[in-house]
């Protein structure tokens, strides 16, 4: 089977803006690679949204010239003058209809009767003190003419039966009416500050990361939309869930976390390489990210953002003239030319990144001077599916090609002083082996996996050697940073191997056991650097898997006493006592329960009989332990 990032990028062509043919193939759901984050790297309290650079430099240009402007008074637009007509004067004509039938002269007495009536209200409203009901109801200046006609319809002499109680406030309250003349209640009103504090916390706890989380980035893409995914997996509890997602403008390929940040600052990081030919730095602390905080290489945008900021300040000036972006935007100098199919971060001189491309290259960045032309190397003839810093030594870099041959490179040094051996078949994964600083270990396509002792690389004969997988081919490895001599591979017949580099057998590494992980075709893995029994692989399916050694016996008692730091929330140990303990409370429980029960020895047997007879039907069942 051919090489799954190979295929991918043959199948997808190059990136749009390059003049290359791209075929209509639809992208499949897969999760093409995985990165931990280490442990105390992250921000426990990410922010919401971070300015960039470029947002920065047009907020402050836009307040500098409101500044500038801002005492100058805009003129005042000229009224327009109107344009006079010649009033037109129509004859008078006699009226002699009678006064009642000449609508044309209106008459003011609806308008006085309504002030009068006015006057009259507001006089009653404020000097009804003064009077008494009946002046009060009917009017001060009204005369009674009709009271004495209609004495038979005077109440006054009828008693008032209506009972009155006093405003019950509480009830009031509870019925949604409140004095401020909205709905809520008052108490509610009171509380509302409170309530909105509590939210506030709520959204803040949800989103922080707790101590013992372990963060994992996820390249994700399904169908024709590209994400990464920030997961978080509690390990005291064993819930994993996405955190927040970014979305990814081209189908991703490889991921490598720093924690240097373009401005130099620390922070937590993560570089992804797609099929554009540029890089994207991404600051996994800020939730709604909407641009990378910088990009490497890649199409030059230096005429769109400055038209960009063109437009945006005549659009402050109430200046209409725009300009267009150039259709077919060109490269940065010294940018890759193709998909970026490998990266690798220094972990030494934390600010260089190195990359791996489809257009045989391989490219040094300084993520401090996004815009300087990188060291570029040329001693590939074919795409370079890896890149791998040394984890000690930061200037020695070994990549991998798919013209057969593994190079180590010396960053001082110029190009031509390249070391390589040949492989079988085409390079799929690097891995230093953190134990043994001078072995460096290759995972080909067809299945195996060599270690070779880079002081000898010039010696064509490797270390060890060894055919992990026969029929799947081996897609990924990785070794344990706190465990010596435990190394995983993982391949696309969907399973996960582990395997003992410090005690050979046969001079080749022993195999601990293989799980298959359900997840599809497996296309990456990579341990938990910060705990010594965790990690993590990912390949054709949706789903990510993680898998706890804490729980397999058989690893802990061959590679128990190796680790040698990093958190551990669940180990077997702890387990098995508190599996001992469960079983020993059980037992006890049965002995006292054998020690309360009569012996059948004892009992005659009628009264055996009449028991036989209630074990059938009432005798309860014992409980189920748990573990058994």
């Amino acid at each position: 089977e051919t090489s799954t990032r190979n295929q991918v990028v043959e199948e997808q062509g190059t990136h749009p803006s390059l003049q290359s043919t791209r075929t209509n193939t639809k992208q499949a759901t897969m999760i093409s690679a995985i990165e931990w984050v280490p442990e105390g790297v992250a921000d426990p309290n990410p922010k919401k949204y971070e300015f960039s650079a470029a947002e920065m430099e047009l907020i402050e240009m836009m307040e500098k010239q409101s500044m500038e402007h801002g005492d100058d008074e805009a003129p005042t637009p000229e009224p327009k003058k109107e344009k006079k007509t010649k009033k037109i004067v129509l004859p008078k004509v006699k009226n002699d209809l009678p006064a009642d039938l000449r609508m044309d002269e209106y008459s003011s007495d609806e308008d006085e009767n309504d002030a009068v009536q006015g006057t009259t209200i507001g006089r009653l409203l404020v000097d009804s003190s003064g009077m008494d009901d009946g002046e009060a109801i009917m009017g001060k200046g009204r005369k009674h003419e009709d009271m004495d006609s209609d004495s038979d319809d005077d109440l006054n002499d009828v008693p008032d039966t209506r009972e009155y109680s006093p405003l019950d406030m509480a009830g009031v309250n509870s019925l949604g009416i409140s004095h401020v003349g909205t709905n809520a209640p008052s108490y509610m009103n009171l509380n509302a500050d409170e309530e909105d504090n509590e939210d506030d916390a709520s959204d803040i706890e949800d989103v922080q990361i707790q101590p013992g989380d372990a963060l994992l980035v996820v390249a994700k893409t399904e169908e024709d939309f590209a994400t990464l995914e920030l997961n978080v997996y509690e390990q005291k509890t064993g819930n994993l869930f996405v955190h927040h997602d970014i979305p990814l403008p081209a189908f991703p390929l490889c991921l490598a976390h720093g924690d240097i940040g373009p401005t130099g600052n620390a922070g937590n990081f993560c570089a992804v390489g797609t099929f554009g030919p540029g890089i994207e730095i991404w600051n996994l602390d800020v939730l709604n990210a909407l641009e990378p905080s910088c990009v490497l290489g890649g199409e030059d945008t230096t005429m769109a953002d400055e038209i960009m900021r063109h437009n945006l300040m005549n659009a402050s000036k109430k200046n209409n003239t725009k300009l267009n972006a150039p259709n077919k935007p060109g490269l940065k100098a010294g940018s890759h030319t193709d998909a970026v199919m490998s990266l690798s971060w220094n972990k030494v001189h934390r600010q260089v990144i190195a990359s791996g491309s489809a257009d045989c290259t391989v490219k040094l960045w300084d993520v401090t001077q996004p815009d300087t032309i990188a060291a570029t190397f040329t001693h590939h003839k074919d795409k370079v599916q890896s890149v791998l810093w040394h984890p000690q030594e930061g200037t020695l870099l070994a990549t991998g090609s798919y013209d057969k041959t593994v190079a180590l490179v010396d960053a001082r040094a110029p190009q031509d002083n390249v070391k390589r051996v040949k492989l079988p078949a085409d390079c799929e994964a690097l891995a230093w082996d953190p134990c043994n600083p001078q072995c460096l270990t290759v995972a080909s396509e067809d299945g195996t996996v060599s270690c070779w002792d880079v002081r000898n690389f010039s010696e064509k004969t490797p270390l060890w050697t060894m055919v992990a997988n026969e029929y799947g081919g081996v897609s990924d490895i990785s070794y344990n940073q706190l465990v010596p001599g435990l190394m995983v591979s993982c391949s696309v017949d969907k399973t996960v191997t582990l395997w003992d580099t410090q005690n050979l057998s046969n001079s080749k590494p022993h195999p601990c056991g293989s799980k298959d992980m359900a997840v599809g075709k497996l296309y990456t893995v990579n341990f938990y650097p910060s705990s010594p029994w965790l990690l993590g692989c990912a390949g054709g399916g949706k789903e990510l898997a993680l898998w706890d050694l804490t729980r397999e016996a058989p690893i802990q008692k061959r590679f128990g006493d190796r680790a040698t730091g990093g958190t551990v929330y669940n180990t077997l140990a702890e387990t098995a006592e508190k599996q001992e303990a469960f079983d020993a409370m059980m037992k006890a429980k049965d002995m006292n329960k054998d020690m309360n029960t009569p012996s059948e020895e004892n009992e005659t047997p009628k009264k055996k009989k009449f028991k036989k007879k209630k074990t059938g039907s009432g005798k309860k069942k014992k409980a189920h332990r748990a573990g058994r």
